[in-house]
């Protein structure tokens, strides 16, 4: 039997409902994983935006794990990971790993059906050929999401439960990331995950988080 002693701490005691966006741009690098340099940077750049191209040849998913958004173009991408999928592998498996992130996919192509399937991972998917203020709406609504600690959090939560972590445990981890934010102390977190019972693999997402979003969104917060 799960008794909780006292009473819980809300979750939107630490979020966000708007963002000073143009802090946000100037503070937050987007990871572009394309094998042509990136079209819409310079308009981008113009507008306010942080981008940072890191070329194709990613050989480990925590090569992006500074970076809260990732635009991956789907061909060109990831040839390292073996897959036949290329950039959409590499979206699918960016999600596994780092489930709070913001990831924007992009292609010329039509999709395949099992380009289709990979793709379900990204937030957004966008053509070549879209137009800069269709750019420009999709990585402010990025912004938006990955600035505010409650929603990364929502994203991380759900890819617990998907993975079968117990209600309490996924409860208790939520009070100590609450706990974390008041206190700015986001190791609160991490030892929280190192002695919770759960799976190895759901004790890694939680340690990456603390370590990745939490540390940055906490030090953002203190103006370091």
């Amino acid at each position: 039997m799960f008794i909780q002693l006292g009473t819980p701490e809300r979750l939107n005691s630490i979020g966000q409902e708007t963002i000073d966006l143009k802090e946000a741009k100037s503070r937050i690098e987007i990871a572009v994983l394309d094998d042509k340099p990136f079209a819409p940077k310079d308009s981008l750049v113009s507008h306010g935006f942080r981008i940072r191209e890191l070329g194709p040849d990613i050989r480990s998913i925590d090569m992006i794990s500074a970076y809260p958004i990732v635009i991956c173009d789907v061909r060109g991408v990831g040839k390292a990971f073996g897959s036949s999928l290329e950039g959409a592998h590499l979206v699918s498996e960016i999600r596994k790993d780092y489930p709070d992130k913001y990831i924007v996919s992009y292609t010329g192509e039509t999709y395949s059906l099992p380009l289709t399937n990979a793709l379900a991972a990204a937030d957004k998917r966008l053509a070549k050929d879209d137009s800069i203020d269709v750019w420009i709406k999709t990585l402010e609504s990025g912004l938006n999401e990955v600035s505010n600690p409650r929603n990364r959090w929502i994203r991380l939560r759900t890819a617990l439960l998907s993975r079968g972590v117990e209600l309490h445990h996924v409860f208790n981890l939520e009070q100590a990331l609450i706990k974390a934010v008041h206190a700015r102390k986001p190791e609160i977190l991490n030892n929280k995950a190192t002695s919770a019972e759960i799976s190895a693999e759901a004790k890694d997402l939680v340690i990456k988080f603390s370590a990745t979003a939490l540390a940055t969104l906490i030090s953002s917060a203190l103006g370091i």
